[in-house]
């Protein structure tokens, strides 16, 4: 087949609520059976209604017509229940093949992921050859939900220049030792927060099952970035719990969705300790909506300034959260199991 021009627009279904009906005939009619179209119909359905990151399904379209899509899912029907999301439904119409459009659609689906603040993306097929050549690395096998053994392939979505950079996040207490260059990191980088921050610290070394933590992102063991999860903001409002505060990546680290994953991380961390929603103030705007949260009212700092009140959901144990006890050592760029080996 030739190839051809082709003016393409991706968009999630919740942006293009009125293909409702046609995107659940096309999910279902390449995908589907005849007698499943409810679940297509429920689930497509039930993803408009969620506040939360998943599930999702995009539509890839031309003019009025869809002519590929795809899905991010929690799961794809497969025994590896540990790691999610899970790209599925992965489509392009047959005349549209050969422009590369499935490529597209794979790019913008990890761009939606780095978004979401997942350092991995996963998908299972038997094609032999397509998903390698295109930057995926066979991870394992598992089974498909009918006992099949399938191939699992996984990406990264945290791309960096720099193929030996390594980015941690560890707890305050893990390393302690460290305390004093981390309070003169805060000190230079920003001074703003530099007092709030250190009355936090020495709380956080003393503990790894209460508030307040704090967390340190490195880069190569080189201080990047922070966050600290507080009981309290210093807001007149005090019916809310926990905060994320604050929040922070070096200047020269930005760009690279470094605080998405912070922020993925505090509501791991939240979770896990048994909360169902965390929270955040702040005066950016449209940055925090990105990733999920949602702006729920206004409040004064304790001197006086107004600043807006976002929260979103934790991700809890046994539920959404497939990863390892808080206090242990996150690998963002190698978080998968260590007997499987690096993506």
């Amino acid at each position: 087949m030739k190839w051809r021009y082709v003016v393409l627009q991706i968009f999630c279904l919740n942006e293009k609520v009125e293909q409702f009906d046609n995107a659940v005939q096309v999910f279902w009619r390449q995908w589907g059976t005849d007698r499943n179209f409810n679940f297509y119909h429920d689930c497509m359905l039930h993803s408009l209604k969620t506040e939360d990151d998943l599930p999702k399904f995009y539509m890839a379209m031309q003019n009025d017509s869809i002519i590929g899509t795809y899905a991010l899912l929690r799961n794809d029907l497969i025994s590896r229940q540990d790691i999610y999301p899970w790209l599925a439904c992965l489509y392009v119409a047959e005349e549209f093949r050969g422009n590369n459009i499935g490529v597209e659609l794979m790019q913008h689906a990890i761009r939606e992921t780095r978004k979401m603040g997942h350092a991995s993306l996963y998908l299972t097929s038997d094609l032999e050859g397509y998903y390698e050549k295109n930057g995926w690395v066979h991870l394992s096998n598992g089974f498909s939900i009918f006992g099949e053994e399938t191939k699992i392939y996984a990406a990264k979505t945290l791309a960096s220049p720099d193929l030996d950079e390594c980015f941690i996040i560890r707890s305050v207490k893990e390393c302690s030792n460290r305390r004093d260059e981390f309070i003169q990191y805060i000190s230079e980088a920003w001074p703003a927060v530099k007092n709030l921050v250190i009355a936090q610290i020495d709380g956080s070394i003393s503990t790894f099952t209460h508030l307040p933590l704090t967390f340190i992102m490195f880069k190569n063991e080189r201080i990047i970035g922070f966050y600290q999860l507080i009981e309290q903001e210093n807001l007149i409002r005090k019916d809310f719990s926990p905060w994320i505060a604050p929040l922070f990546i070096d200047k020269n680290e930005r760009g690279k969705a470094l605080g998405a994953v912070l922020l993925q991380h505090a509501r791991k961390t939240a979770g896990q300790m048994g909360y169902e929603k965390v929270y955040l103030t702040t005066d950016h705007i449209q940055y925090y909506e990105k990733y999920g949260f949602r702006e729920i009212g206004l409040s004064n700092f304790e001197w006086g300034r107004p600043s807006k009140i976002y929260e979103h959901d934790t991700l809890l144990r046994g539920d959404r959260d497939r990863c390892t006890k808080f206090h242990t050592t996150r690998l963002i760029h190698d978080y998968t199991d260590r007997r499987e080996g690096s993506l």
